[in-house]
């Protein structure tokens, strides 16, 4: 899903790549949450735009786990 115009996705945002790996993941739970509350509110728009961007966050904090090259 796009995120709606002026919204910025945390992942995408430079700023992220130089938090600590406790950050990252306080960050994912924070989004989760968001993502929860916004299903649980029916806005199932937003809770697909939050889904997303929490998958990404995962699957970037995963490559960083994992190292260059690997």
């Amino acid at each position: 899903a796009e995120p709606m115009p002026g919204e910025m996705e945390i992942a995408a945002d430079p700023v992220v790549q130089y938090l600590s790996k406790d950050n990252r993941e306080k960050i994912i739970a924070q989004t989760q949450k968001q993502m929860e509350k916004a299903a649980k509110e029916l806005n199932f728009m937003e809770a697909a735009r939050l889904r997303d961007e929490w998958q990404a966050q995962k699957k970037r904090l995963e490559e960083l786990n994992r190292g260059p090259g690997k």
